[in-house]
């Protein structure tokens, strides 16, 4: 495969993933389930986690995807023969960063709020 080829698919699965991620954002599932959207412990512990863990995760989605569009033109001119398998290392460990930021995002946001329930 040409480095041009490379450059071409990686961008193209980068292009795609963003897709996936903007459909997931403007139809996130509605009810807790185990099939679709961001599933963990602390997401389905009530419907406001839930909502609250898929809206955040998708918006990171979102800018990760957007964000290793520029991985594939960069890596063109630093490691043009691995450039597909590179790209799509990085954007996968962008991806699983998002379980992270997201239960880290849901502890904040929640302990705060039993915290300030818990005072009135």
């Amino acid at each position: 495969m040409t480095n041009e080829n490379q450059l071409m698919i990686a961008l193209g699965y980068c292009v795609f993933m963003l897709i996936i991620f903007i459909i997931y954002f403007l139809y996130p599932p509605k009810k807790i389930n185990y099939l679709y959207g961001y599933r963990t412990k602390q997401s389905m512990r009530n419907n406001e986690t839930w909502t609250f863990a898929n809206k955040y995760a998708a918006k990171l989605l979102i800018n990760f995807s957007i964000y290793s569009l520029f991985i594939p033109p960069i890596l063109y001119f630093l490691y043009p023969e691995n450039n597909f398998i590179i790209t799509i290392i990085i954007h996968t460990a962008l991806i699983l960063s998002v379980l992270y930021f997201t239960e880290l995002q849901l502890k904040i946001k929640f302990k705060k709020e039993e915290n300030h329930k818990m005072h009135k």
